[in-house]
């Protein structure tokens, strides 16, 4: 970015320049970039993707310059796809691909990396591109692992970069508004929260190998994890969808490998337990106790895969919806995304704008500021958000801190799941307490030539 778009003009263009307080960080004006617009690496090309082309195209002060990916055939598909976007709206691009990321990584004419790869790579990544002095918005979880939060938060906060975590329900009104009334008192004190995440958990599977594809790079897919055989099961080749004009392809079953992914907890889980964390005013932080199996939920009397969170002061984050409890209430949907349980009221919210509150007053309460008030991010998308944030050096609204405390809990609750017990907390120390087994299952030793990263 050159000083032909100044911060000031950007800034007044954006609708920021009252609420925006300059902080002195890395940023592209200060290293005298000489790029007029931020210049943004997508790293992985798969299911995903779309979520973040889409919204990066369509920002007028960044351009999506080059992507990376394992497959060949995705490589082509991405570039057609993008440098066609770009022709139809700015009359030309000719976009950059590579097999091997750390092309993107070494290319200092890139100013932030998007990454969008499954979960075993996320930290390794992070911490090579805050390392480049790249700014960073990376999917979630954040992590595979407790202990690779821990570097990427070093790597991050010494690089001074900017970092947005994928947790985009923080940007979006009808979760802003639960939280606000969560952390406003008007619900009185919070008793419970209800983050609905569907019942799947990782285990080990033996796929059977199949012939490798020769537009794939199975080496560089499996990067810092154990190495497994190739299966269709953890990357599925592209194919052609012919009434659609593009290539379709499922959702990759890694998640549910023990060696890649924390199965619903780090997919679903790491959207909702981010709000509920938010909600309680506990960003950064953790819970006490992972308790699974080992308390009935009134709520689910039949169920018993109930799994909990309890805090130092008694609060408990249920793995579930209070179903029963919403009917009594006469709410409008029995199945909403978080619900957080008062004492004098209960606040739910969802996608797609639905938010309800038990009682007419609080659905229409103001907030004032103070401690209750969130980050307001203006109406825009999370992406937006990540691009003003670099030009403005004002923090994300999901910044590393929160990234990795919400990753901590996905994980915690799968280890208390893999263990079948309750676990202690020491979030202030990143630790189990008096747990050899479990402090065991925190940390994994990346592969081969990976491993010197961290």
């Amino acid at each position: 970015m050159s000083s032909k778009l100044s911060r000031r003009s950007f800034i007044k263009k954006t609708g920021l320049a009252a609420s925006i307080s300059f902080f002195i960080t890395k940023d592209l004006i200060a290293n005298g970039s000489p790029n007029e617009k931020v210049n943004v690496a997508i790293i992985g090309f798969g299911k995903q993707v779309m979520a973040h082309v889409n919204p990066l195209s369509s920002i007028n002060e960044c351009r999506i310059v080059a992507v990376s990916d394992v497959d060949t055939e995705r490589l082509d598909y991405a570039k057609n796809l993008i440098d066609g976007i770009y022709k139809k709206t700015i009359g030309s691009s000719d976009i950059k691909v590579y097999q091997d990321f750390r092309n993107i990584i070494n290319d200092k004419s890139i100013d932030a990396v998007s990454i969008v790869t499954p979960d075993h790579w996320h930290a390794t990544m992070s911490i090579m591109a805050a390392r480049a002095g790249k700014h960073v918005y990376c999917e979630k979880p954040l992590t595979f692992t407790i202990q690779e939060g821990e570097q990427v938060k070093k790597a991050v906060q010494a690089s001074g970069i900017i970092f947005q975590t994928g947790s985009q329900q923080r940007s979006e009104d009808s979760f802003r508004n639960a939280v606000q009334l969560a952390r406003s008192g008007k619900l009185g004190e919070i008793k419970s929260v209800f983050c609905n995440v569907p019942w799947r958990f990782p285990t080990f599977y033996n796929w059977e190998e199949e012939a490798l594809p020769k537009t794939f790079d199975w080496e560089m897919w499996i990067g810092p994890a154990p190495m497994r055989p190739y299966t269709h099961h953890f990357l599925h080749p592209l194919v052609r969808a012919p009434k659609r004009g593009v290539f379709a392809y499922p959702w990759g079953e890694w998640r549910w490998h023990y060696d890649y992914g924390n199965g619903m907890q780090g997919d679903w889980g790491a959207h909702h337990f981010d709000i509920a964390q938010w909600g309680l005013d506990m960003d950064g932080k953790g819970p006490k106790y992972i308790c699974p199996y080992t308390e009935q939920n009134p709520n689910f009397p039949d169920d018993k895969r109930t799994l909990f969170y309890e805090y130092e002061n008694g609060v408990k984050v249920y793995y579930g919806i209070p179903t029963e409890y919403l009917k009594k209430l006469g709410a409008p949907r029995l199945d909403p995304m978080v619900t957080f349980i008062g004492s004098e009221g209960v606040a739910c919210a969802s996608r797609r704008g639905y938010f309800w509150a038990s009682k007419p007053s609080l659905r229409s309460a103001k907030i004032s500021s103070g401690k209750e008030s969130v980050y307001v991010n203006g109406f825009m998308g999370h992406h937006r958000n990540f691009i003003d944030s670099i030009v403005s050096g004002r923090p994300t609204i999901c910044p590393v801190e929160v990234g990795v405390s919400t990753s901590n809990m996905c994980i915690m609750g799968t280890i208390a799941h893999r263990l079948g017990r309750t676990l202690q907390w020491d979030w202030k120390n990143s630790t189990f307490v008096n747990d050899t087994e479990a402090q065991a299952l925190m940390w994994r030793k990346n592969r081969g030539q990976w491993s010197k990263i961290f």
